[in-house]
């Protein structure tokens, strides 16, 4: 409902059919005056009916009874809207009118002048005069509900389309604002933890929730606005909530007060709208009757775009379980996961800064992920139990919002530069105890605070965190022991034979390093040395067919590579294994078998396992022959630089062995 100049409310209480009417039995009591209208004293005059009277001063062609005709004019209306009454005075050149003011409650929206009357006509005016200001009284409050009712329906239809909060919130203001005359005001609006908190302002500033006195319980003015018997009453001096309204406005009262407007519905507030309005000025029932409806309309709205955000909230937490556990299919590294739950975060939550921190044995925080964050601020180094905000919530167990972390008492002695953001939000990841800590801030759009619903739908993401990383633990865990299992089995199998004793060691150990030189992860590695126990397992007893005759190389190449999966399948071993194992004979140009692949279609893992066991070929050879020297078993490698082997894989396997004597042990 947007607020009606007085000069369009004039203009509609002219155009009405009330006007009309009254206009057309004036004119037969009157005999057919000059009819006119203005806003104010120094607004033009507008004709409304002339009758033809061309001897009126108001259409006189001499400039001298025009200008005395407007000074008398001015002179009416000035006393008039003192006084709030219809007067009657002198028409120039030697005729009587009147000036009626036309009233909408107290506020002036204009006045209504009828002139060239007859000068006998002054003894029968005065009564009619205080009719015609209470007529058009009735005239204008009546245009004013008409229009409040239409804003009122316009708002109706607004709030069937609009679910955003935000928006919602700031249309309410400016219609309740509109209804009560006022130009400063702002909505107050009830939270989760039954707290009144400023989330729009027209006028003024709009406060943090962590200004002072804010922010406030709203189960009193609950209670007590629901024995109110109008839809808005003035505050009394000191309300705690009129006094942070007042430090809103900065100003004096001088001859103003604070009102209140509770948007209340089946006796719970869901909001409250404060504005400055005149002392002394009384709602008009038909003004009481349309800010009623508003208020109303506006707390079914709230509500329901409550719900539709609590609806969304549970819907972002839903899709976040799916999304954590679509993570957990593809990664079993710690770290990455971490990374990709740190941004998954950023995205839901519309953040711009994520930190994860995970606790030692002693409780004290660690940094592992930190996006968006600036050198030492809070979430970049380790944290005591306790300290800042992520070592409260670790300490306390319990998740924390909190604005304006600088100018809060439980954070004020941290260093400056820990807090450089208004808002945070941190949750605990608990397993028994907690483990670590999320944190998020710096939130991004509307509103501009973190709130109760990113905190649950943040907690259903630390939850989803603990229980990924608990699986890769386990996963870890189990790889950990397959490792020492296939170790077992190969030094069972290798001891007796010279040539192969220690042999899978040798090459898991030659594989990891060289993978660990080149900055592949360690769950990676791991993969990588259980391809190397399989792939001495499976050089086991290849040596002769099934009618006992020896095999040539390539069918016992063949033979062990099929073992080698078998086994692999067999122990339910990572998917990542197999491949390595199937396409260790697969050469870099592209002239290997069996599938031809080339260059980076071979799994890193086939092309470092052929790499890595063909240097062992050379300086320890299984036929019992002896072996060659590193340099020269390097030199014979870089023969095959670009045919058979990788040649970045070349380069590093030189780098790595070259770096200590380990390797040719």
């Amino acid at each position: 409902m947007t607020e009606q100049p007085a000069v369009n409310r004039l203009k509609k209480v002219i155009e009405s059919e009330g006007f009309q009417q009254l206009t057309q039995r004036l004119d037969e009591l009157l005999g057919n005056p000059v009819w006119w209208c203005c806003q104010n004293r120094d607004s033009p005059i507008v004709l409304i009916h002339s009758h033809d009277k061309r001897d009126c001063g108001l259409l006189s062609d001499d400039p001298k009874i025009r200008e005395e005709w407007h000074q008398v004019v001015g002179e009416a209306m000035k006393e008039s809207e003192e006084d709030q009454v219809g007067l009657m005075t002198v028409s120039p050149p030697g005729h009587v009118q009147v000036v009626v003011p036309v009233l909408c409650g107290s506020d002036l929206q204009g006045f209504v002048g009828i002139s060239h009357l007859p000068v006998y006509e002054q003894r029968r005016l005065p009564p009619l005069l205080s009719l015609m200001v209470e007529h058009l009284r009735q005239i204008a409050e009546r245009v004013r509900s008409e229009e409040d009712l239409d804003g009122v329906r316009r708002l109706w239809n607004e709030v069937v389309s609009t679910l955003d909060l935000g928006s919602l919130l700031e249309r309410i203001l400016e219609e309740i604002l509109a209804v009560m005359d006022s130009s400063k005001g702002a909505l107050f609006l009830t939270d989760p933890d039954k707290r009144l908190a400023p989330r729009k302002s027209f006028g003024i500033e709009t406060p943090s929730e962590s200004s002072a006195g804010l922010p406030l319980a709203s189960a009193p003015y609950e209670n007590k606005m629901k024995t109110w018997d109008h839809p808005a009453r003035p505050l009394s001096e000191g309300d705690p909530l009129r006094d942070v309204f007042l430090n809103m406005v900065g100003q004096d009262l001088g001859k103003m007060e604070v009102w209140g407007v509770p948007l209340m519905h089946v006796g719970h507030l869901y909001g409250l709208v404060l504005c400055l309005r005149k002392k002394d000025r009384k709602l008009s029932s038909h003004l009481q009757t349309s800010l009623e409806t508003l208020a109303l309309g506006s707390s079914i709205a709230i509500r329901n775009a409550l719900e539709f955000e609590s609806m969304r909230q549970k819907s972002v937490a839903l899709s976040t379980v799916h999304s954590v556990y679509r993570l957990m299919s593809s990664t079993r590294v710690a770290s990455d996961l971490l990374h990709r739950m740190a941004n998954l975060t950023l995205q839901v939550l519309n953040a711009k800064k994520c930190s994860i921190m995970l606790a030692d044995q002693n409780g004290r925080l660690h940094p592992c992920v930190a996006l968006g964050l600036q050198k030492g601020e809070i979430g970049t180094q380790s944290l005591d139990p306790g300290e800042g905000i992520p070592g409260l919530v670790a300490d306390e167990g319990v998740s924390l919002r909190v604005q304006k972390p600088r100018d809060d008492p439980r954070f004020s002695l941290d260093p400056p530069d820990y807090y450089l953001s208004e808002s945070y939000l941190s949750v605990p990841l608990f397993e028994e105890d907690v483990v670590g800590v999320i944190t998020v801030s710096e939130r991004m759009g509307s509103p501009n605070h973190f709130t109760v619903g990113d905190r649950e739908v943040l907690n259903t993401l630390a939850e989803q965190a603990v229980i990924a990383l608990m699986n890769i633990q386990y996963f870890e865990k189990q790889e950990r022991i397959a490792l020492k299992t296939m170790g077992t089995f190969e030094n069972l199998f290798e001891t007796g034979d010279p040539d192969k004793e220690g042999r899978s060691q040798k090459l898991a150990s030659l594989m990891s390093g060289i993978a660990e030189s080149i900055r592949i992860d360690e769950h990676t590695r791991q993969n990588f040395q259980m391809a190397a126990f399989l792939h001495s397992l499976g050089t086991l007893g290849t040596g002769v067919g099934e009618n006992g005759e020896p095999l040539s190389a390539s069918e016992e190449s063949t033979k062990r590579v099929a073992m080698g999966i078998r086994m692999a399948r067999r122990m339910d071993l990572p998917d990542n294994v197999i491949p390595i194992i199937r396409d260790q004979l697969e050469h870099f140009d592209g002239s290997g078998g069996p599938r031809g692949l080339r260059g980076d279609e071979i799994p890193l893992g086939a092309r470092l396992l052929s790499l890595a066991e063909a240097y062992l070929g050379h300086i320890h050879p299984l036929n019992g022959s002896p072996g060659i020297t590193m340099e020269e078993a390097l030199a014979r490698l870089d023969e095959d630089s670009g045919n058979r082997f990788d040649p970045n894989l070349v380069e590093a396997i030189k780098a790595y062995v070259r770096k200590g004597p380990e390797a040719e042990d």
